[in-house]
Parts: structure tokens; sequence; C-alpha cells
């Protein structure tokens, strides 16, 4: 029997031997491509970062740092989170995109939105009423707000704490600390001021000052004699200052901005604490000597005849005022009189 087994090359039962048996391929396992689903667990708003985070493999608080970095170049980062978690779907917990409930999920999502912009709105206008209070003088009052609220979230942590006034105590710090750093100071009023004194004497013996606004200053008909230098102190804490003089007068000028931009007779500066000087050591006449300072906007001063001087807002350029090379050429010419 075994030499006819061997022989016949059957198995024992009479069929082919195992090595001899067919097989059938296993059949090929495809895996469906991966879906971006907001996630249902990880999440702060919507879920969008945390499914963010799952799709490429990293961690969820990178795509959230880069969605706030974007905040600060116009925003785009903001639409683009409404609008994914608008238009994607959430995570069921199986990795299956959840069903129904659509239009209650957009009501959730839009209700955080507006919460959240009420909540930076809210930041904003403490931080701007504490800078604001600081530059008028207030700011030590301000600086206690913040110490009693510090005071407060160290007793309460003994029950639990009281997060949500970290929010409150940081927007007061932030604008008491800004408002401090750029040296604010909003004595004067604040709006628009427009003087045109007609001779030296109705100048004000302190200058000129205004809190914030614009103020301006044209001296082109004082009656500048031969022999005239007119001393001049002016300052805006927020906003800009424009100051006119005629083309033969040198203009020997200080300035000093804590951010903005300075336009003196044609010559420029901008920046964070910021300086220019002008006509240093002129002895020339008729000549004006001003001192001139912007915590934070614009001082421009005008050496020209004919330029206007009114209200028309920001000129970033100085253009509007008259030929920036005209006016540095004129009051080279005056300050070596």
């Amino acid at each position: 029997m075994n030499e006819r087994y061997e022989d016949r090359g059957a198995g024992p039962d009479g069929g082919p031997a195992p090595d001899e048996v067919p097989t059938t391929p296993a059949p090929e396992v495809r895996e469906s491509p991966r879906r971006f689903l907001r996630s249902r667990d990880d999440r702060v708003v919507a879920g969008v970062c945390g499914g963010l985070g799952r799709y490429f493999d990293i961690d969820p608080v990178i795509v959230r740092i880069a969605f706030a970095v974007t905040v600060l170049f116009g925003g785009i980062g903001i639409l683009a989170y409404l609008a994914v978690a608008l238009f994607a779907p959430a995570d069921d917990g199986t990795g299956a995109p959840a069903e129904g409930g659509r239009g209650r999920e957009i009501a959730q999502i839009l209700g955080v939105v507006a919460i959240a912009l009420v909540a930076i709105a809210g930041f904003g206008v403490l931080a701007v009423g504490a800078a604001v209070l600081t530059g008028l003088g207030f700011g030590l009052p301000v600086a206690a707000v913040v110490v009693v609220i510090g005071v407060a979230l160290a007793a309460l942590s003994f029950r639990g704490g009281a997060r949500w006034l970290l929010v409150p105590a940081l927007a007061l710090a932030l604008g008491v600390g800004v408002a401090a750093a750029s040296d604010l100071d909003l004595d004067g009023g604040i709006g628009k001021r427009d003087h045109r004194p007609v001779s030296a004497a109705a100048i004000p013996a302190g200058g000129y000052e205004l809190g914030a606004g614009r103020l301006a200053v044209d001296l082109r008909d004082i009656g500048w004699g031969a022999e005239r230098t007119l001393e001049l102190d002016a300052r805006v804490g927020v906003g800009q200052l424009v100051v006119a003089v005629p083309a033969d007068v040198c203009v020997e000028a200080d300035v000093h901005a804590g951010a903005g931009d300075i336009l003196v007779a044609g010559q420029r500066a901008d920046g964070w604490d910021v300086d220019l000087a002008t006509g240093e050591g002129a002895r020339a006449a008729p000549r004006l000597v001003l001192d001139a300072g912007v915590d934070l906007g614009q001082v421009t001063v005008v050496n020209d005849d004919d330029a206007e001087i009114g209200v028309r807002g920001w000129d970033r350029d100085g253009d509007d005022y008259g030929d920036a090379a005209a006016m540095r050429a004129a009051n080279a010419r005056a300050c070596r009189a």
C-alpha cells in the first residue's frame, strides 16, 4: 500500500499529495484613502486643529500656534478655520463622518465664534482703556486694580480658582505696559486743534500741547523779521502734529517720536524711539528753534509758503504738504544765511 501510494503520488484519501494541493491567492486588501474629519475629542472650538493634527500626524498644538500666527497677518487663518469648521464633517468617534445634527453643530460653532469675537473686543477695550488712563495720569490706580485681581486669583486658587480673571488682568497690564514703555502723555485734551497766531506774542509761553488728535500750528503769519529767532515747544500724545513756517525761515528742530514718523523740512525718519535733528548749530535768522515730539503718531514740519496744512488725515510720505527735495534745499539755504 505504501509503495502504491508513493507511486501514485496520492494522499492517504486518494487525493493529491499535500504539496500538490492548489492554493488560492489571498485577496488584495486596498486601504481606503484617509479622510479629513474634525476631531470629536481633541477640540477647543470646532475640532479643526485636532483633526488636522491627526490627519498629518503632528501635534495639534503646532496647528493651533500656526492659526494664531496667521491672525497677525490679516486674520486669514480665522477665515480658513471657519470655512473648515462649517464644511468639514466631524468624526463620530469611530473614524467615520458623523451623521445628522449638522445644522445644530453649525449654530454652535457660530455661537462660539461670536463669543470669541466679543471676548477679543472686550480685551482690546480694556487694554486701550488702561493705556488711555495711564496716559492721562491714572496709571497707578490701574496698576492697583491689576494687583487686586492678582491677590483675588491667589485667594480663589484654594477654592478651585477663577482663571477667567487672568484675561482682564492681562488686558489691563498690557495697556499700562505699552503706555509706560512709550511714555504716553495725553494731557492737553482730545480732538482737533488749528492754531494760526498773527504775532509771536500770541503764542502761549508753554507752547502747544494736545493729548490725542491732530494739532496744526501755522506760523507763517507772525511777521518774521530778518533778525527774529522764535523758540517753540509743541507736543502730541497720540496723533499728528503739523507745524508750518515760510520757506526762508531756518528750521532748527529737535524732534522725537516714541513710535511713528517724523518729517521735518523734507527730511524723514520713522520707527520706534526715533529722533531727528535739523539745522544743528545754525545761527541764521529768521530761525525757528523747535522742540517737538509725539508719543505715537507723526510730526511734520513744513517750510513752504503755499502748502495747505488743513486736516487731511495721516500723511505717510509728506508729499501732500509740498516737495520734500525742495523743502530740504530751502532749509539748507535759510540755515546758511
